[in-house]
C-alpha cells in the first residue's frame, strides 16, 4: 500500500474514533479510494495506448458512495470494440495497485452489449448497475450503457423487476429471519437492514425514476415524518456497520453478542433506569431496524398498488360497515367513522385475524393517525375488550395481526404497560427474540398447539385467559427484579381494565406469576418424589389451572428459541404434568391416604414382578427390592434388571456393565455394578471423555450391594446411536474404577489442549450453590449453578463422594451455557445431611469449582 493511501486510511480511522457520522465517513472513504483509482487510471500507459473508448465505472455500494471500511470494491471496465486488445493490460494497471493495497476487488471487463445481456441474466449485476457511477473515462460510453440498460431491463418490464426484487426480499427473510428483533441482528441482510434500504431505492430509481429520498418525498411515496425517521435510522445503521468493520478488522455485518457491550460503551450508553447500557443500546438498534422495515414494507405495498401487482379479486367484499376486502387486503373505507366509532380500530385487526388478510398500508396509516382515540374510556370499554379477546383467540395466524398492531402503535396505546418491553433485548443466548416479539411468538405457538393438544384445549373453561397470559407473561421484564412477580401485579391492572371478573383476574395473575414453575421443576426435581408432586398440586390447585399452565409453558418454551425446547424437555414436562394431574384428580390431600396408596402400589408392583418372573431364578428376592426403586420403573424393566443381575452376577462383582438404549431425543444407559465409593463421579468423567453429556441420573443400591443406575445422556456433537463406541465406553469405565485410567488428569489434559473459553459468553451467567433440606423428606437437595464446560460434572460428583455423600438422584440441565446440576444426596447411612459445618464445607468447595 502506498504511504499516502495508508496515511489517509489512518486519518479516516481516527475520524471514526472521534465519532464522525455514518454517511460522512462513507463519503470520505469513497472519495479517498476514488482518488487512488483515478490516479492510477490517468497515469496508465495501457490506457493511453488503447485506441478506443474506455470508461471505469464504480458499481454497488462503492457506486452509491457508501464504501464501508472492509467492503468489496466493485468495478466495471467498459470498453468499445477498438480497445478490446488492450483491456487486459488496462485491467492489470488498475487492479494490481488495489490488490497490493489490500482491497477486495470484484471486477468485470465488458462492452455495452455484453454488460446489458449479463444484467438480464444475473439479478445481482442488474441492481449493481442501478448504482453505476462513472469514475473516469468516456462519458459517451457510460451514457450509452445506461440508455441501453434502461431500455432492455425496464422499458415494458417494470413488473418483472419488482416481482424479482420481492422474491429476493422473501428469500432474505427466510434466511436471516422474518423479524428485525433477532437478538444478534444482521445489519446488512436482516429485516430492516441495509439491504431493505437498497431494495427500496433500487425500485424507486429503476421503476419510477426517483433517485434518492428527496425525490421519494416529493413524489408522495414517502411522508416527511417517515423520511426524517428513515434517514436518522439509516445513518445510525451506517455508524454501527462502520464500527463492526473496524473492531473486527474484516467485512462483518452481524451484531453478535461479543461486540454489543463494546459498541454500547463506544456510543455513550450507560446503565440507568434498571437497564444495562447494552440493553439501552440494543433497544435503540431494534427501533432503527423496525423503522427501516416498516417504511420499506409500506413502500413496497404502494408499488404493488401502483403496478397492479397486489393480486386477489378486485371486487370489493363488505366485511362490516366501513371495512371491506379489496385486492386481498383489508381497507377502511371511511376514516371519518373512526371518530364516531373508535372501536373500529380494534375491529380492523379482528377482521384481519379472521380472514388472514393484512391491512392495506393506507388503513394502517389511518390507525396510527387516530391513536388519540385510544384514551381511558377506550381502554376500559367492555365492547373493545371483547373484540380484543376475540382477536387473540380467533385469529388463525395471530403473529402478523399482533405485529401490525404493535407497528401501528395500537397495541401499546391499548396496553400502555407493553411499552416497557417494546424492543427490549434479553441479553442472553437463550432467547432469540426481544421481549415484545417473544410474547407475540408465544401467542402464535399457542395457536399451533390447538391442533396437537386439542383434547386439553377442548377442556379449557377460559381459553381467552390462556391467550392473554401468553401475550403478557413477560410484561414485568426490564426492571431487573423478579419479572414473574411484577408481571403478576401488572396483569391484575390490565385484566381489571378489560373487565375480567375476580376469579379470572386471579387465574391470569397466577399464570403470569408461575409461568416458569413447570419447566424449572421438570428439569430440576426428582419427579418420583411424591412430596414434591404434592407440593406442586397444592400450589396449582386444580386441573384447569394445571392445563392452562402446561399449555402456556409449551408455547413459551417453543417461542423462546431452539435451545429452550427439545424432546427431552418435552418428555419431562409431560411426565410432571401427568403426575400432578393424577394427584389433583385423586384428591392428593391426606398424607395417610397417600402413604396407603403408595403401599398398595408397591405391593401391586411386587406381585406383578413376581408374576412376570414366573418362577425364574433371581439373584435377590423381590420382597427385598427398595420401595422407591420399584416405584421408579415398570415391572417389565425391573424383571429385566433382575435377569441381568442373575445372568451376570459373577461379572458384576468385578466390572461395571452398561446397556445402552435409544430414546426419543436422548439415550438411556443402564449401568450395573457392585457399589463403590465415587462410582458415579468416575462414570460421569468417562462419559465426558467420550463426548456424552449427562441429562439425568437415577441411582439405586439393592440390599446386596448391587448398584442399578440409569443415566440419560445426549452426544455433545451430532452423532448417531450406532456410531457411538459403547464397548470402548464400558472398557474405559472399568479402567477408571480399577485406577488404571486417571479421569481427572485426562479431562484436565483435554481442556488444556482445546481451551475451555466458549465462543460467546452469556453475560448474565449465574454462579451459586443452594442447599435445600425442605423440598424432600428423604434427601438433602444441593443445587449447583455455573458455567457449562466438560469435566465440571465429574469434579462436582467426585467432591460429593469425597465428603462421604451418596447421590441418589441427579438432574443435569444445561440451558445454553448455563449449567444447572441438582443432586439428591444422603449420608452413607441413608440419612439427610444435617451437620451445618459439613454443609458449609460442601457448599464452599462446590462454589470454588464453578468459579474457576
Amino acid at each position: 500500500m502506498s504511504s499516502a493511501l495508508q496515511a489517509q486510511q489512518e486519518v479516516l480511522e481516527e475520524l471514526w474514533r472521534q465519532g464522525i457520522s455514518g454517511h460522512e465517513l462513507l463519503r470520505q472513504h469513497t472519495q479517498m479510494v476514488d482518488e487512488f483509482i483515478i490516479n492510477h487510471f490517468m497515469v496508465s500507459d495501457a490506457v493511453r495506448e488503447a485506441r478506443g473508448e474506455i470508461a471505469l465505472v464504480a458499481l454497488g455500494g462503492y457506486g452509491r458512495g457508501e464504501l464501508y471500511p472492509f467492503s468489496d470494491i466493485d468495478l466495471l471496465l467498459l470498453h468499445d470494440r477498438k480497445s478490446r486488445r488492450k483491456m487486459q493490460a488496462v485491467a492489470e494497471a488498475i487492479l494490481y495497485p488495489l490488490w497490493d493495497a489490500g482491497f477486495d476487488v470484484g471486477h468485470s471487463v465488458r462492452m455495452i452489449r455484453d454488460a446489458v445481456r449479463f444484467a438480464g441474466e444475473d439479478f445481482f449485476f442488474q441492481v449493481a448497475l442501478l448504482d453505476a457511477r462513472l469514475l473516469v473515462g468516456s462519458r459517451k460510453l457510460f451514457d450509452g450503457l445506461l440508455a441501453r440498460y434502461r431500455k432492455k431491463i425496464f422499458d415494458g418490464r417494470r413488473h418483472v423487476f419488482v416481482r424479482t426484487m420481492e422474491e429476493f426480499r422473501a428469500e432474505r427473510r427466510r434466511k436471516y429471519g422474518s423479524h428485525s428483533y433477532l437478538l444478534e441482528p444482521h445489519i446488512k441482510e436482516g429485516k430492516g437492514g441495509m439491504r431493505d434500504i437498497q431494495a427500496m431505492l433500487w425500485v424507486a430509481k429503476g421503476v419510477f425514476g426517483l433517485d434518492g429520498l428527496d425525490a421519494l418525498e416529493e413524489s408522495g411515496m414517502l411522508t416527511a415524518d417517515d423520511r426524517q425517521a428513515f434517514e436518522a435510522s439509516w445513518n445510525m445503521l451506517a455508524r454501527i456497520r462502520n464500527r463492526l468493520h473496524y473492531i473486527s478488522r474484516r467485512k462483518n455485518d452481524q451484531l453478535i453478542f461479543e461486540y454489543q457491550e463494546e459498541m454500547a460503551a463506544a456510543f455513550g450508553y450507560r446503565d440507568r433506569d434498571g437497564l444495562l447500557a447494552v440493553e439501552h443500546f440494543m433497544r435503540h438498534v431494534y427501533g432503527h431496524l423496525q423503522t427501516i422495515a416498516v417504511v420499506t414494507d409500506l413502500f413496497f405495498e404502494q408499488v404493488q398498488d401502483v403496478l397492479g401487482l397486489s393480486g386477489g379479486s378486485r371486487l370489493e367484499k363488505q366485511l362490516e360497515r366501513a371495512i371491506v376486502v379489496r385486492n386481498a387486503t383489508i381497507h377502511l373505507t371511511r376514516p371519518d367513522e373512526l371518530e364516531k366509532r373508535p372501536y373500529l380500530l380494534m375491529r380492523l385487526f379482528l377482521q384481519a385475524g379472521r380472514t388472514g388478510l393484512p391491512l392495506h398500508h393506507r388503513t394502517r396509516q389511518q390507525v396510527s393517525r387516530h391513536l388519540h382515540l385510544v384514551d381511558d374510556r377506550f381502554r376500559t370499554s367492555k365492547r373493545v375488550a371483547r373484540i380484543f379477546l376475540e382477536l387473540l383467540v380467533q385469529s388463525a395466524a395471530p403473529m402478523p395481526v399482533l405485529e401490525a398492531m404493535l407497528e401501528t402503535g395500537l397495541l401499546t396505546a391499548y396496553i400502555p404497560e407493553f411499552a416497557d418491553v417494546e424492543s427490549l433485548a434479553q441479553h442472553d443466548l437463550y432467547h432469540i427474540y426481544t421481549v415484545d416479539r417473544h410474547q407475540l411468538q408465544t401467542v402464535a405457538e399457542l395457536k399451533s398447539l390447538e391442533k396437537s393438544e386439542s383434547e386439553l384445549f377442548l377442556g379449557l373453561g377460559s381459553p381467552h385467559l390462556l391467550y392473554l397470559a401468553a401475550l403478557l407473561h413477560d410484561i414485568g421484564k426490564g426492571h431487573h427484579t423478579d419479572h414473574s412477580e411484577l408481571g403478576a401485579t401488572l396483569v391484575q391492572g390490565i385484566g381489571a381494565r378489560l373487565g375480567l371478573p375476580e376469579e379470572e383476574l386471579d387465574c391470569l395473575s397466577f399464570l403470569v406469576r408461575y409461568h416458569l414453575y413447570l419447566p424449572e421443576n421438570a428439569l430440576r426435581r426428582d419427579l418420583d418424589d411424591q412430596d414434591f408432586i404434592e407440593q406442586a398440586a397444592s400450589l396449582i390447585g386444580n386441573t384447569d389451572r394445571l392445563a392452562l399452565l402446561y399449555l402456556l409453558t409449551m408455547a413459551d418454551s417453543r417461542a423462546t428459541g431452539p435451545s429452550a425446547w427439545s424432546s427431552w424437555k418435552a418428555t419431562l414436562l409431560a411426565e410432571l404434568f401427568l403426575k400432578v394431574n393424577s394427584c389433583l384428580e385423586a384428591g392428593c390431600g391426606e398424607r395417610a391416604e397417600i402413604e396407603n396408596g403408595e403401599r398398595e402400589g408397591v405391593n401391586w408392583l411386587r406381585g406383578r414382578v413376581t408374576a412376570l418372573l414366573d418362577g425364574k431364578e433371581a439373584g435377590i428376592a423381590v420382597s427385598e427390592l427398595p420401595d422407591d426403586y420399584l416405584l421408579s420403573f415398570t415391572p417389565e424393566t425391573v424383571v429385566r434388571h433382575l435377569q441381568v443381575h442373575w445372568r451376570e452376577k459373577s461379572r458384576l462383582q468385578q466390572q461395571v456393565l452398561i446397556f445402552p438404549e435409544t430414546r426419543q431425543g436422548y439415550w438411556s444407559l443402564l449401568m450395573m455394578s457392585r457399589d463403590r465409593v465415587g462410582l458415579l463421579a468416575k462414570v460421569c468423567g468417562v462419559l465426558a471423555l467420550h463426548n456424552l453429556s449427562v441429562l439425568a441420573a437415577q441411582i439405586f443400591t439393592w440390599p446386596d450391594g448391587t448398584v442399578v443406575d440409569v443415566l440419560d445422556v445426549v452426544p455433545v456433537a451430532e452423532s448417531g446411536f450406532d456410531e457411538q463406541d459403547w464397548q470402548g465406553l464400558q472398557h474405559d469405565i472399568n479402567q477408571a474404577i480399577n485406577y488404571r485410567l486417571d479421569v481427572g488428569y485426562q479431562l484436565h489434559s483435554r481442556l488444556s489442549s482445546v481451551g475451555v473459553r466458549p465462543r460467546r459468553r452469556v453475560q448474565q451467567l449465574v454462579r451459586k450453590v443452594v442447599v435445600d433440606n425442605e423440598t424432600s423428606q428423604r434427601f438433602t437437595v444441593i443445587e449447583v449453578y455455573g458455567g457449562d464446560r466438560p469435566g465440571t460434572l465429574y469434579q462436582l460428583t467426585q467432591t460429593l463422594a469425597d465428603f462421604g455423600l451418596d447421590i441418589h438422584r441427579a438432574r443435569i440441565a444445561t440451558e445454553v451455557e448455563q449449567l444447572i446440576d441438582i443432586f439428591y444426596v444422603a449420608m452413607r447411612g441413608g440419612e439427610k445431611v444435617t451437620d451445618t459445618e459439613l454443609l458449609d464445607k460442601v457448599q464452599t468447595t462446590l462454589l470454588r469449582i464453578i468459579e474457576e
